[in-house]
């Protein structure tokens, strides 16, 4: 038996994107390449709260499966 299921294009686009991201932990350099920003206005949302991350000694570190469900969700929403 075969079962059929009728899916818009951009939701399978979507969780096949979702299934292939590896979970990696990025520094700071490699999150802002990501989100297409400097190092500096990163680390300015992280401070505001706005990105998920997690202060390590003096590094951050972000992981990439946050950084794609951020992006996901419509990025940075200012107040």
């Amino acid at each position: 038996m075969m079962n059929l299921a009728l899916v818009k294009l951009d939701d399978l686009k979507t969780l096949l994107a979702e299934n292939s991201i590896p979970n990696e932990t990025w520094n700071s350099k490699q999150a802002a390449e990501y989100l297409t920003t400097s190092v500096s206005t990163l680390l300015k949302e992280v401070e505001k709260g706005n990105v998920p991350a997690i202060r390590i000694g003096k590094d951050w570190k972000f992981s990439s499966i946050a950084m794609y469900e951020l992006l996901k969700n419509g990025g940075i929403k200012k107040m």
